[in-house]
């Protein structure tokens, strides 16, 4: 069931955040609707007494307070995840531009060769970090590994000929621009835990259905607060898909140190 509702948002997001931004608005207005129904059911003869208004205000209060809590951690988060990608495109440009250089000072034809197998590392690189298509990411990959296949292949056998200091920084900085890539993925694939998202859905839903049933029992709607109020809250819950979706929101992580790097690369002499 829950995989089933996952690859249901994974659609929608697809769609774009607009669709799921109205999607949750009749979602979360609806449970307002519903709570005021409800209340009114258990109503019939005029609205309630003070004291029961006073009552559900105040477990109403309670239960959004804590939802807002949950969605203020979850915000945090998803913003830490999203900026982790970012800081690990800098941190893979740096290793990347590094292993360029070490590569170019060592010289000799695997040097040389290496030096432009890294200038077409990095292009690889650049596409897999901007890419917008998740079909694409496994070929990505692929090509990543049979090009740092390659590079090692070459940098052993120039470290076996020449097995100076000179060449144990050289090796260092390879396999320090491998790791990058690995860390790169891991923050790709990194989300905030769906059971969380669901949790925060479920509350929502439940503190803004209490909502109603308040102004059920008090016997009188308020549409225009309670639209402003659904209004920001799924500003609030778009917020967080759209960090924790990489590739497909509009919060997406700048590939300008990768691109960088690559204009620096010289031809090799």
């Amino acid at each position: 069931m829950l995989q089933q509702l996952n690859t249901g948002v994974a659609s929608l997001v697809q769609a774009g955040l607009g669709v799921i931004a109205v999607v949750l608005f009749v979602v979360l207005y609806a449970a307002t609707e519903i709570g005021f129904r409800i209340a009114g059911s258990h109503v019939v003869h005029g609205p309630a007494d003070e004291k029961s208004v006073a009552s559900a205000a105040t477990l109403t209060a309670g239960m959004l307070g804590l939802v807002a809590f949950m969605l203020g951690l979850t915000i945090n988060f998803a913003q830490n995840r999203y900026e982790t990608r970012r800081q690990e495109v800098v941190v893979e440009a740096n290793t990347i531009g590094t292993a360029w250089l070490r590569a170019r000072l060592v010289g000799g034809v695997e040097g040389e060769t290496v030096a432009s197998l890294i200038a077409d590392y990095t292009k690889v690189r650049l596409e897999y970090t901007g890419s917008a298509d998740p079909v694409a990411i496994p070929q990505l990959l692929t090509k990543t590994n049979a090009l740092q296949t390659e590079i090692w292949r070459l940098a052993t056998i120039s470290a076996r000929a020449s097995p100076t200091p000179v060449m144990a920084g050289y090796i260092a900085s390879l396999n320090d621009m491998f790791d990058a890539s690995l860390s790169q993925r891991f923050a790709f694939d990194s989300r905030v835990p769906l059971n969380l998202t669901w949790m925060l859905l479920a509350g929502s839903v439940l503190a803004l259905g209490a909502l109603g049933y308040q102004f059920g029992l008090a016997g009188k709607r308020q549409l225009a607060m309670t639209a402003l109020l659904v209004v920001m809250w799924v500003g609030a819950m778009v917020l967080i898909i759209d960090f924790n979706q990489p590739r497909l929101g509009n919060l997406r992580v700048d590939t300008l140190p990768l691109e960088w790097t690559l204009q620096g690369f010289q031809p090799s002499k």
